[in-house]
């Protein structure tokens, strides 16, 4: 019996350490990708309202792929000057839709010349499908970690007793499997960021989806407002947030382990 709980305060160990791991990314994650004032701030930087002036709304027919595979061609007006208010527009689209289970559509409709146009392609509301599905299981496995990381802890509360010498321990090999391999993915992708996106687009995605994400023209809204510079900058800001999390953490347990072996000694003298 004895044996057996070994095994399971192991598990649990190990269990806790990941679960508390994946909070961290979703910390990291979820808030700044939520954050308008980021996108806007990086809109500015980006000057996205002269990206999609210069390249979209220049009166050009444009190809793009469609939801089946197929190729067809789209418009949008010459004489329409992009502003500010259309970027903002798009962002709260795209963040509301997201982040929320009740919002069908990111689509919304310029008007000019007593014509409406969708602001969205038909490529770019289809890949967002997809997208949101990562975003809301994304969270919805947020709130599952938290449970179980709350149970996990409750268990090895209860056995504190018997886990106490080797708890830290396991969470920091954990973190260090974690470090190698976040490391390894900065340096992809700082090496070739596109490679890096390409790959990323198919292990989230399936085949087709991937394809589909990958194959936006020059032309397209979407990718016009989430700029690959856009990607850089995000990535890099959610991997150092992470980074940092997780040090803090580290240095708190190094901290317990010193201190607490310290008073684990103490107190196996004073039972002597």
């Amino acid at each position: 019996m004895e044996k057996a709980l070994k095994v399971i305060d192991r598990i649990v160990s190990i269990l806790a350490s990941i679960l508390f791991i994946l909070l961290l990314v979703c910390i990291s994650v979820l808030p700044i990708a939520k954050s308008k004032s980021y996108y806007m701030n990086q809109h500015h930087k980006n000057d996205v309202v002269g990206i999609l002036n210069e390249y979209t709304f220049n009166g050009k027919k444009h190809y793009q792929a469609g939801e089946n595979g197929e190729v067809f061609e789209y418009y949008y007006p010459d004489d329409y000057e992009v502003t500010w208010d259309d970027v903002e527009k798009a962002t709260e689209h795209i963040i509301d839709y997201l982040y929320h289970k009740d919002v069908e559509s990111m689509q919304f409709q310029i008007e000019h010349e007593g014509k409406k146009y969708d602001f969205f392609t038909n490529q770019a509301i289809v890949h967002m499908v997809d997208v949101k599905v990562l975003f809301i299981g994304g969270i919805n496995l947020c709130y599952l970690c938290i449970v179980l990381f709350v149970l996990c802890v409750a268990y090895l509360i209860y056995r504190r007793h018997f886990i106490k010498e080797y708890i830290v321990k396991t969470y920091l090999i954990t973190v260090g499997v974690f470090f190698i391999v976040v490391l390894a993915a900065i340096i992809f992708a700082a090496i070739d960021f596109n490679v890096a996106f390409t790959v990323f687009h198919y292990l989230i995605f399936n085949s087709s989806d991937a394809e589909l994400a990958i194959s936006f023209s020059y032309y397209d809204t979407l990718t016009n407002v989430l700029t690959a510079e856009f990607f850089m900058s995000i990535g890099l800001t959610i991997s150092i947030t992470f980074v940092c999390l997780l040090a803090l953490s580290v240095t708190s347990c190094l901290l317990i382990k010193k201190y607490g072996c310290k008073l684990l000694k103490k107190e196996k003298i004073h039972n002597v």
